[in-house]
């Protein structure tokens, strides 16, 4: 079994984090900070200061799937984590996070986009403050 892992243009490995409605999607209902329509079923994220894309967002009909880099800085993850939950925020939705690892834990859990955010950024902010 070969094992392909979807690569962006810079050759980084790119994280996938799926969310179903159970109802068509219309992103224009949404308060959604960085985004630009590139077309009806298509956005990009983006840093409004730069030029720089941080991924992609692709929607069909109940999915909205999020492509982006597993090389983005934490402000970056925080960005694309805060779109995610604005999306969740008082709907019915499932998410799925399983492709978006972004490291461990000190327990040895694996940390995801969704599943074990909290934990994870605050063992980045302890072991940033140690490294002081």
């Amino acid at each position: 079994m070969v094992n392909t892992l979807e690569t962006d243009k810079e050759g980084c490995r790119l994280l996938t984090t799926t969310l179903t409605f159970h109802k068509e999607v219309d992103l224009a209902k949404y308060d959604l900070p960085f985004l630009k329509k590139r077309s009806e079923s298509h956005y990009e994220i983006y840093l409004e200061n730069s030029d720089k894309t941080l991924g992609d967002v692709h929607i069909d009909n109940n999915g909205v799937k999020l492509e982006y880099s597993s090389e983005l800085l934490l402000e970056e993850y925080i960005i694309i984590h805060d779109l995610i939950s604005r999306l969740r925020e008082g709907k019915d939705v499932v998410v799925d996070d399983s492709k978006s690892f972004l490291g461990y834990l000190s327990d040895g859990e694996p940390a995801y986009m969704i599943n074990n955010w909290e934990p994870w950024i605050e063992y980045l902010q302890s072991s940033m403050k140690n490294c002081l």
